[in-house]
């Protein structure tokens, strides 16, 4: 049974209740998604005084959970998307909430809605905090140097304290209000006059960028955490140094007191939690938080257990023995979705993520139906097996786990990489199940027995994707190593383990690869932002196109009629037998599965949520246009007039092939300088288009003004004018 702990009024706040929602309604959904699976990464944490309630803040919205039970009990109203920092004023009526975009949002505590949206600060909003009567609230933001004072409970502005040299990063009140401390990334902590604002003292003797402080409980001793690892104890009335507590050189994050004021606690980026005795300034004890970084803690009143969250957990101690009392795990709040993909039959939709778990999805509903645990690093590959009864899941903690996609109970666990397992995949026949790792290694699995079969050692460092051919003759790879610089999609026979041929042409790591449905295509995205087609047979280019940035996953639509590639801004549809461009659902993704009956594209998103996208507008019959490919071929090759024209930062180019070529678009600036060089590839006689992102060969946006593109055709050349103008 999960203990029941109460937390300090003086650190974090109330218990606010409002109506709750589903998670796809916190954030609008971008045009063509459907749903939304997950609640997003967790940026923000705050508990309530008593500790039953935890406001969590993520991508996507803003929380509140029952700290002993993990249910949702409310989500805030208003635009939370963006915040960075919670605290609660100390009766518990109004959340202060800091964001990325230097707003500070206050909300009612009863009812949740907004009571004020302030701009604060130019950027991020680096600290919030409230003084004890609520009357007043504290900000610093990032490249301003200034606090600035607002009323707690109508968000008037009342005044701006100056005299830092760098930005303020971390804000405290003492106990009575009347100081306020700041510390800096000019090394130095400033006290100011709690009421007037005036300036009362500078503290120096820290290294280094200065993140955190606290008052004792009494507001005689404060303490503040820096860059430089140390830990110093100041008189609070008078600024005299008392004492430094050093431990390991790691950054200090966080500080706070002990009811008592006997013990301090500190969190460092070493991942742990430690609690150092204000006395003796020894070193009492070291919590083991795990991989990621903890965003706050607190105190129960009697000073007997502490509470820890970081990233989508709260960890429970009793500070006696240290030891881990019970983990709460906030469920659909994950990290990265690194991989994504639908069973056979279409109704469970399985993730993996930086959170070290795999989800179970039911693909209709959207509704969670199972949390895989057992991985101690992050998962990159998960992957069906083509008869759908089991789930394979690779991770960065070096093993493959097999689990059962029915139950969710763990089957085996195969273990002989020496690496981070990067990608896994099935053969057809379900008799092989490939696995590669960061050592160079693609190792091949009997599915029955669990045992290793063969291994096939590969000239470069990893291979970042795997892809079975669908007669299961072929398994193709992508090289996923910076350091080789060999950019090479690699195709091995299955029955001998040698290598068929070693695909040349990216200029940036393989990501991903996929086999076309009838496996005649090879698609390949890469890091050099382009999509790249090869005939599976022959490992000929066929065509190359523009991914608009690092293309993150490849994946063909079950009639093969559709390839969608996901890149850092975009996830674009392409017509798999022409390269024509279908459409661009201006949304960035890391990982991507079509659902069997090919109606559903699920994407998993570096904001920790999945999106399912309805695909019925690019896989039913429309109307063609005149810019869709023609029934009949060309009479001459031609270069067209880009769309639109003047243009601001992305547009269109198409051209025409009368005999099939080589081809490559090349854009230049006004004076004859290279902006941009595309080589599509070999290219059969018919109608095409090219888009450019405004762009230059290293990423960069480039400037308003006019640009001549030209498309060479073999040994012909044709050139035309555009107008960029933003």
């Amino acid at each position: 049974m999960k203990k029941r702990l109460l937390f300090n009024a003086a650190l974090l706040v109330t218990v606010l209740l409002v109506q709750a929602s589903r998670a796809q309604d916190a954030t609008p959904l971008p045009e063509g998604a459907f749903a939304r699976l997950g609640k997003g990464e967790v940026r923000a944490t705050a508990f309530s005084p008593d500790g039953t309630r935890l406001a969590v803040a993520s991508h996507i919205g803003l929380w509140l959970y029952d700290v002993h039970t993990g249910s949702e009990v409310g989500l805030l109203a208003g635009d939370t998307n963006e915040v960075r920092i919670l605290t609660f004023s100390p009766d518990g009526t109004t959340l202060a909430g800091g964001g990325e975009d230097g707003m500070v949002w206050l909300w009612d505590g009863e009812t949740g809605q907004s009571k004020a949206a302030l701009q604060a600060h130019r950027r991020m909003v680096l600290a919030v905090v409230f003084s004890p009567d609520g009357k007043t609230l504290a900000s610093s933001g990032r490249y301003d140097k200034k606090i600035q004072l607002w009323d707690g409970e109508t968000g008037q502005h009342q005044n701006i304290l100056t005299g830092h040299r760098w930005d303020v990063l971390a804000l405290a009140f003492s106990p009575d209000g009347t100081t306020l401390a700041s510390g800096s990334g000019d090394g130095d902590v400033r006290l100011w006059d709690g009421e007037t604002g005036q300036h009362q003292n500078t503290l120096t003797g820290h290294g280094d960028w200065v993140y955190s402080v606290a008052f004792a409980p009494d507001g005689k001793t404060l303490a503040s955490g820096s860059r430089d690892g140390a830990i110093r104890l100041w008189n609070a009335n008078t600024g005299q140094h008392q004492d430094t507590l050093q431990g390991p050189t790691y950054r200090v994050y966080y500080l706070t007191f002990s009811p008592d004021g006997t013990t301090v606690v500190s969190t460092s980026d070493d991942a742990t939690v430690r609690l150092w005795d204000v006395g003796t300034g020894q070193l009492k004890s070291t919590l083991e938080e795990g991989w990621f970084n903890t965003l706050s803690v607190a105190f129960s009143p009697d000073g007997t257990a502490l509470a820890s969250s970081r990233e989508n957990t709260i960890q429970l101690w009793e500070i006696d023995t240290g030891q881990l009392k019970d983990v709460l795990t906030l469920i659909e709040h994950l990290q990265y979705v690194l991989a994504v993909a639908f069973s056979p039959d279409g109704k469970t939709l399985a993730s993996g993520s930086d959170d070290n778990t795999v989800r179970l999805w039911d693909a209709k509903s959207g509704q969670l139906k199972a949390t895989l645990k057992g991985h101690e690093r992050s998962v990159n590959s998960v992957v069906f097996s083509p008869d759908g009864k089991t789930l394979a899941s690779g991770s960065r903690d070096n093993t493959v786990r097999l689990w059962d996609a029915d139950t969710g109970q763990l089957k085996n666990t195969l273990k002989g990489p020496v690496g981070w397992v990067e990608s896994l995949a099935f053969s057809p026949d379900e008799k092989i199940l490939a696995s590669s790792d960061r050592h160079g290694t693609i190792w091949l699995w009997d599915i029955d027995s669990g045992q290793l079969k063969a291994t096939v050692r590969t000239p470069v460092g990893w291979v970042e994707s795997l892809a079975f051919s669908p007669d299961g003759k072929t398994l193709a790879g992508g090289n996923g190593d910076y350091s080789s610089q060999d950019n090479m999609v690699r195709l091995w026979d299955i029955a001998t383990g040698q290598l068929r041929g070693a695909l040349q042409g990216h200029i940036g790591i393989v990501n991903s690869v996929a086999f076309s449905p009838d496996g005649k295509t090879l698609a390949s995205g890469s890091d050099d932002n382009t999509v790249r087609l090869w005939d599976a047979d022959t490992g000929q280019l066929k065509t190359t196109l523009g991914g608009g940035s690092y293309v993150n996953s490849v994946a063909f639509s079950p009639d093969r009629k559709t390839l969608a590639s996901a890149a850092g801004r975009n996830i674009r549809l392409w017509a798999a037998g022409s390269g024509q461009l279908k459409a661009d659902l201006r949304y960035g993704a890391i990982s991507l599965a079509f659902s069997p009956d090919g109606k559903t594209l699920a994407s998993g998103n570096a904001d920790g949520t999945i999106l399912l996208w309805d695909m019925s507008p690019y896989t039913t019959a429309s109307v063609p246009t005149a810019l869709e490919l023609s029934p009949t071929l060309p009479t001459q090759t031609a270069l067209l007039a880009n769309y639109p024209n003047p243009f601001n930062s992305t547009t269109w180019i198409p051209y025409q092939l009368h005999a099939p070529a080589q081809i490559r678009l090349t854009i230049y600036d006004i004076r004859g300088a290279l902006v941009r060089a595309t080589d599509r590839g070999y290219q059969q006689a018919g109608h095409y288009v090219a888009h450019w992102d405004g762009r230059d060969q290293h990423g960069q946006r480039v400037a308003s003004g006019a640009y001549v593109y030209q498309l060479q055709a073999g040994p012909v050349v044709h050139g035309r004018k555009m107008l960029l103008v933003k």
